[in-house]
């Protein structure tokens, strides 16, 4: 079986690992349980399992399975298409500031407590109580600590209402409340265990969701484990339980699939791939993820203030190269910033790799010699890697780039300091809404430090374009609002001091015998319900 698409949904299935299913520690040709999922996965990273104060890629992977949210999107379809969750339908006040929300009921969370409109207010208000990283999602649409008793309420036995602080699309309103930060917690559990933090410490060990699985050990750094809720109201899951282990090496994943110790291996290199494609028993499959790759200019810089330079680096990507080779199945190549599969992608790539062509724009802005320039990135795949792709392509073109890698931590604190020349990043869809990423690459209001947007963080002032970024925010008109956001890129495309050069991939190896997981969706999530194994 090769190369799986994500409309084949090939799944995974997993057995329990203990210490000892190391490389040499079992039989060939070990199987792990029939009924459990195990997944060898980097986890490092999960920081947080509070769903209200998770931000990280691969929480969402965990809550997104545990927890429900008001939204939802339908996981076997290629684009990002609603579906009511929680709130099983809503009505617009005729201003378009007020939205009403009508509660599912004969939800039941899994401590067996009813889910009420009471937990729907209580769960929309706690972000920004206890204000975590993704609280600034709620306070783009006027929500905040302040004002959210006021502006969330429970208006009938059955019915919550949300009033922002003016007309937004409802499109952004149902997409901003499928993310993570929408998840509704079961009040009554969260505050037996409250302490003074609204449970936040409890919620980071335990979980109080009405998901298709519910969080039955979490080891920090080492694995957790999902067990299957039986009374889910969309329909029981098709395996008991889920495993998905911390296994931080690449080499190391891939000799445990293929000694069956696991049944997915999530974080393998292409030459890891490439060494298992057409092997007996394992599957390749993929699938988008709204995640893109840039490399930006910062226009405090003199020599970067020139649009002329800023054009000659856009024709000094080697776009083809790094899909095709660095990066080969991880990534395709995508030169915008809404990914596919999100209202209002645009599916235009006018840039190639050209270094005569930035010669010549090098030349005309008066530097015939070239110029020597920095660049920032973390000291990581696939950053770094892309950072001496990008060396050695500028190079021939006349710009001479000096690499300078560090830590995540350093080199966000001196890219959002602005204090880079040329950064080279990765950003992920926080909610597949085109505003997510619209509002951090073409929105940037004049008169305030913006160090969360991308747009301050390199000096682009876009008064115009803002505008229109804001007007995108209210159209309720599906189509127009869609072609609006075409027009942006279009400009942005063209003005920008970004070159967006791949969206990701996220390219798995697993074991023939498992139908139905999905390593990304529409939603952003893996999704661990619909896997099964024959």
């Amino acid at each position: 079986m090769a190369n799986l698409t994500k409309r084949a949904l090939l799944a995974a299935g997993g057995a329990a690992l203990a210490a000892s299913a190391l490389p040499g520690a079992r039989e060939a040709g070990a199987q792990t349980p029939r009924n459990t999922l195990v997944i060898a996965a980097q986890i490092d990273d999960l920081v947080a399992l509070d769903p209200h104060h998770s931000f990280e890629v691969t929480g969402s992977d965990l809550l997104k399975n545990v927890y429900d949210q008001l939204f939802t999107l339908d996981p076997t379809k290629d684009v990002a298409e609603l579906q009511p969750g929680i709130a099983e339908s809503f009505d617009v006040s005729p201003d378009g500031r007020t939205f009403t929300f009508r509660i599912r009921q004969g939800v039941r969370f899994h401590s067996g407590n009813p889910l009420t409109a009471a937990d729907v207010v209580y769960s929309l208000r706690r972000p920004l109580l206890i204000n975590r990283t993704p609280a600034f999602m709620y306070r783009s649409v006027g929500l905040t600590r302040e004002n959210v008793e006021q502006t969330v309420r429970q208006v009938g036995e059955h019915a919550v209402a949300v009033t922002f602080d003016r007309a937004y699309a409802p499109s952004l309103i149902q997409n901003l409340f499928t993310a993570t930060i929408a998840s509704v917690v079961d009040s009554r559990l969260v505050e037996q265990n409250a302490g003074q933090d609204m449970g936040n410490t409890w919620l980071n060990r335990n979980s109080a969701g009405s998901g298709a699985y519910r969080l039955a050990r979490y080891q920090t750094n080492e694995s957790y484990t999902l067990e299957r809720n039986d009374s889910w109201w969309r329909g029981r899951a098709n395996l008991q339980r889920v495993i998905v282990r911390h296994v931080p090496e690449a080499s190391t994943q891939r000799l445990l699939l293929e000694r069956g110790d696991v049944d997915i291996a999530r974080n393998l290199t292409p030459t890891d791939i490439a060494a298992l494609r057409g092997r007996q028993g394992i599957a390749i499959a993929a699938w988008p993820r709204g995640t893109i790759q840039y490399v930006c200019a910062n226009l405090t810089v003199p020599v970067l203030q020139d649009p002329r330079v800023v054009e000659a680096l856009k024709w000094l990507v080697d776009y083809e190269g790094i899909a095709n080779n660095l990066l080969s199945g991880q990534v395709f190549p995508h030169q915008t910033f809404i990914p596919r599969a999100i209202l209002g992608e645009l599916d235009r790539r006018p840039y190639s790799y050209d270094p005569d062509r930035a010669r010549r724009l090098l030349a005309e802005a008066g530097h015939a010699g070239g110029i020597s320039l920095t660049i920032d990135t973390a000291n990581s795949f696939p950053s770094l890697d892309c950072a001496q792709a990008l060396q050695a392509s500028m190079a021939r073109g006349g710009v001479r780039l000096e690499v300078l890698p560090a830590t995540g931590a350093q080199v966000l604190a001196k890219f959002r300091a602005r204090n880079h020349q040329l950064f080279v990043g990765i950003w992920g869809l926080g909610y597949p809404d085109p505003h997510y990423n619209a509002d951090s690459f073409a929105h940037n209001p004049p008169g305030a430090d913006n160090p969360g947007k991308l747009t301050w963080r390199n000096g682009w002032v876009i008064p115009e374009l803002t505008a229109r970024t804001e007007a995108a925010m209210a159209e309720r008109d599906q189509n127009a609002r869609a072609a609006i956001y075409r027009q942006i890129q279009e400009e942005f495309l063209n003005t920008s001091p970004f070159a967006v050069f791949a969206q990701q991939q996220v390219q798995v190896a697993m074991r023939a015998n498992v139908s139905g997981y999905m390593a990304s969706s529409p939603g952003l999530s893996a999704i661990y319900w619909l896997a099964s194994k024959a």
